[in-house]
């Protein structure tokens, strides 16, 4: 936090300019030049190079101007670089023995444009990144006895960074999507797919998935490595000797060679989920462009294409005279217009072959009138209260495990059911906890393994 308050609050006015891209770009352009000219340039040379970059474009940056800047009259690079400097993301540095003024760029605002540049390029960074950086890490540490805990750490690295990219190209899929449906005709969807699909995606961010370094070639054989590493106590016991002279406790090694392993782990399993979600939204963007395509095709070739673009027409102007052309072609007194027959109808359900075969239907036995009289006799003949009671007075410290208390008679059995029945009302001063664990057979009586528990009151 520390070197976060080193910013001065002039800092942010870039962002707040409505010229921000401008500066930004100039900015990116100097750091370029910055990195090979051993860090140090003069400020008479970052002005000619924002000249010549703006020598093909008209800029203008007078939304910034104050009573200082209105005043001068300095070429637009020149004030470009002083207003840089003002916002503090240049910094001055004079040279008195050459009677120069050097800038130089705060290691902060280095940070800044680096983002910048990654955002202009996203694929600079990540490109030569592979899953058989991973690889290779894993293996030489395990092969390697004299090798130490960076090379894990450097394989949780890469690994974290092969996600985060992965996890950018599946968030950044969806523009696709919306530039799809802007396109007009044939041409411009087929040029958007080849150039900016196929060419730059495939050949830029998919570098990742390539097949010459699929990640399926070698996600399998880093899991056994992982496992072989922590399986081998031998190769764990030279680590903490190796780093134990240096200093550091076992127990603080033991649990980082632990956290990197988990990390690493964790990392190729997300890569997985990650690598079948891109999968799924190529396959959605393909088939959305084969629509697309088909639909701009048969705009002209079929009935339903024309009657597409009929309604378009009809959809874009409110007054207009299509619609007008349109009824007088439409023959309403004709029977095939207002007919039963020309309407929608909803379509019955399939039926099955089955169906459609004349079975007998079956006639359920109707029930005797001593059964009919036994039903209703045992659903009346005991009250409430003699309900609760029997749960009440089998429960020991407010639970009643049926488990427990096996049953003998049929006035219980037909109690039990009853008890479980009431047990779900609101009124009811007992439940069933949920969860039941199996059957209970006593005799020729079979009934649920359940317990009831008193509710609070």
């Amino acid at each position: 936090m520390k070197e976060i308050l080193k910013i001065s609050q002039l800092f942010w006015n870039l962002f707040y300019s409505k010229n921000r891209y401008i500066y930004i770009e100039s900015l990116m352009v100097i750091y370029d030049e910055y990195l090979y000219n051993d860090y140090f340039l003069t400020k008479e040379t970052c002005i000619q190079i924002i000249a010549e970059h703006f020598s093909d474009r008209i800029i203008d940056i007078s939304a910034d101007d104050d009573e200082q800047d209105l005043d001068s009259m300095e070429p637009m690079a020149t004030k470009i670089i002083n207003k840089l400097i003002r916002f503090t993301w240049l910094k001055k540095v004079e040279d008195y023995s050459s009677f120069k003024t050097n800038i130089v760029i705060p290691d902060y605002a280095s940070a800044f444009i680096e983002v910048f540049k990654k955002l202009s390029n996203p694929d600079s960074s990540d490109t030569d990144l592979y899953i058989q950086n991973v690889y290779t890490n894993i293996y030489s540490f395990y092969y390697d006895t004299k090798a130490g805990m960076d090379l894990l750490k450097t394989a949780m690295v890469n690994t974290t960074r092969l996600n985060r990219s992965l996890q950018d190209m599946l968030h950044n899929m969806d523009q696709f999507f919306g530039t799809l449906l802007e396109k007009k005709n044939y041409e411009e969807l087929l040029e958007e797919h080849l150039d900016v699909y196929v060419e730059a995606i495939i050949n830029k961010k998919y570098s990742l998935l390539k097949t010459s370094d699929n990640f399926y070639i070698y996600k399998n054989d880093i899991k056994k490595l992982l496992r072989a590493i922590q399986d081998d106590e031998s190769r764990l016991f030279i680590l903490k000797q190796k780093m134990m002279s240096e200093g550091k406790q076992e127990e603080d090694i033991e649990n980082e060679f632990l956290d990197i392993i988990y990390e690493i782990e964790r990392g190729i399993l997300n890569m997985e989920k990650r690598i079948a979600h891109i999968d799924t939204e190529h396959s959605k963007y393909v088939r959305a462009t084969v629509s697309r395509l088909e639909y701009l095709l048969s705009n002209d070739d079929s009935v339903q294409g024309n009657v597409v673009t009929l309604l378009n027409l009809l959809s874009a102007e409110e007054n207009s005279e299509i619609l007008s052309q349109v009824s007088d072609s439409i023959l309403i007194n004709d029977l095939t217009i207002i007919s039963n027959e020309s309407l929608y109808k909803k379509r019955g359900k399939h039926k099955v072959f089955e169906e459609t075969v004349e079975v007998e239907e079956e006639v359920e036995e109707e029930l005797s009138k001593e059964a009919i009289l036994q039903i209703n006799k045992n659903k009346n003949r005991y009250s409430q209260v003699q309900i609760e009671q029997f749960i009440i007075r089998q429960m020991d410290n407010g639970m009643f495990h049926t488990k427990e208390y096996p049953i003998t008679t049929d006035e219980e059995f037909e109690l039990l059911i009853l008890a479980y029945d009431y047990s779900m009302r609101k009124k009811s001063p007992f439940h069933v906890v949920p969860g039941v664990k199996g059957t209970i057979t006593s005799g020729k009586y079979t009934y649920p393994d359940m317990i009831f528990e008193r509710n609070e009151i």
